[in-house]
């Protein structure tokens, strides 16, 4: 049973990839493309937590903490080397080695920055709202789907589910557009290497090839 709901969820998933690239600006804008800007939307607030993670334990650290308590306080963010230069885990590569954690830490937080800064240059009101419920506040779709349909928002008037479905895809056409275009989706690869499965496995390339 599990296994026939992962396949229904591929298919609905590269169903609404498709409708995604009926919408987009740019006629360059592939269905991987689509792909990588869902997958790096979807780990925004996890990469928000390593962010957050890191500074603590940078505080905690002047306070006093040794080395190792603070590689413990910084906790399962990535306390180990795949040995890949890809991984499907963001919090996988987060403090690897301890040279190699501010380097990181700042690339979270451009990533970060950059897909905030999208966001809020979404010029439909309804689109950039979506946006932010969904991936930038991590709102579930239901919940968010719910808060445009009852009009929460003053300034925003409301919107049906069919709306907000259309909506949700509009704004993730105009994110990947501008991503590809700033060169962000450059660091989200999709490997089909050896003993991958035939749609491939998505991460981060860190710019200093880790």
């Amino acid at each position: 049973m599990s296994a026939i709901i992962v396949k229904d969820d591929l298919m609905q998933d590269r169903d609404d990839t498709q409708k995604i690239i009926q919408i987009t600006f740019f006629d360059d804008i592939t269905e991987e493309d689509i792909r990588k800007t869902k997958w790096l939307l979807n780990m925004y607030t996890e990469m928000i937590d390593i962010i957050k993670n890191y500074e603590m334990a940078m505080r905690e650290l002047e306070n006093g903490l040794s080395a190792y308590e603070l590689l413990t306080a910084e906790g399962s963010a990535g306390k180990r080397e795949t040995g890949q230069e890809l991984t499907s885990d963001v919090t996988a590569v987060s403090v690897i080695f301890k040279e190699k954690r501010q380097m990181n830490y700042k690339f979270y937080v451009a990533l970060t920055n950059i897909i905030r800064g999208v966001i809020s240059n979404i010029r439909d009101p309804h689109e950039g709202l979506t946006a932010k419920l969904l991936f930038l506040d991590g709102m579930k779709y239901l919940k968010a789907q719910s808060y445009l349909e009852k009009g929460y928002r003053k300034d925003i008037h409301a919107i049906s589910p069919t709306t907000f479905a259309e909506k949700r895809r509009r704004a993730i056409a105009s994110i990947a557009s501008s991503l590809k275009i700033n060169g962000t989706l450059d660091f989200v690869v999709i490997d089909y290497g050896r003993g991958r499965n035939k749609d491939g496995e998505i991460g981060l390339r860190l710019p200093n090839g880790g």
